[in-house]
Parts: C-alpha cells; sequence; structure tokens
C-alpha cells in the first residue's frame, strides 16, 4: 500500500518518473479514489489514511487543512521539474519519512521549503 497520492492534475509523464524512481505512488482515479474527485472528497479520503498527497493546486496549501492523519505537500515548480522535486522533497532530511511529513501543509518551491504544522500558528521556512 502507498503513502503517497499524486494529485490527478499531474501529467502521466510525472508519475511514470516516480515509479521508475521507485518511489510508491498512487494517483487520484488510480489507486486512490475516483478521477474527477473534488476537493473535499480527496481531504474526506485522506482523513486516517496516513498518506502524503502531493499536489501542484494552491487552493490545498492552507493552514486550515492541516490534520496529523496525512500530509499535504503542494508544489510552485515548473511541470518538467516536478519528479525531480517531489523526489528530492522526500529526501530532504526533515521531510525523510513518513512520521516527520505527517501533520503539516508545505509548499514546495524551487528556493526553498514553506510549511505549517498542526497546532502551531508559526509559517517555517526551509532554503534547499
Amino acid at each position: 500500500m502507498s503513502r503517497h497520492v499524486l494529485d490527478e492534475l499531474f501529467d502521466e509523464s510525472v508519475f511514470a518518473q516516480l515509479k521508475t524512481r521507485r518511489i510508491a505512488i498512487d494517483k487520484v482515479g488510480a489507486g486512490f479514489g475516483r478521477t474527477g474527485w473534488l476537493d473535499e472528497h480527496i481531504l474526506q479520503a485522506l482523513h486516517g489514511s496516513g498518506k502524503t498527497f502531493h499536489t501542484r493546486d494552491q487552493g490545498f496549501y492552507r493552514r486550515s487543512l492541516g490534520h496529523l492523519s496525512y500530509c499535504i505537500a503542494y508544489y510552485d515548480i515548473p511541470l518538467a521539474e516536478m519528479a525531480v522535486y517531489i523526489h528530492r522533497f522526500l529526501r530532504h532530511p526533515q521531510f525523510n519519512t513518513h512520521a516527520k511529513r505527517l501533520g503539516k501543509v508545505i509548499k514546495i518551491t524551487t528556493q526553498r521549503i514553506e510549511f505549517w504544522r498542526v497546532r502551531h500558528s508559526t509559517r517555517l521556512i526551509i532554503r534547499w
């Protein structure tokens, strides 16, 4: 069972590249939920799942969406670099385990990682 879910907004090539990097990942509509799910459906399915949801939808980067039972990782990255940055994020020392990611809403850019933690009111920023 995969601990990662890719939003269906991602191109199939990103999904394929992640699979070749041996990242166990499902996609909304392919292994997780249904194609065409609204954001509310995705959030409901994430509750209690223990998954990291990878998305390009800026609407998911909201502190209020944080929950201890999942992680949301929003990528503000050019599409051509998505697989590289997902892989890079998952290898980052502060996020390289499942336990380190849970309870966070994260924004990944080419310059930095910003994130909110459940039960904390400050946003943290880490430079690559």
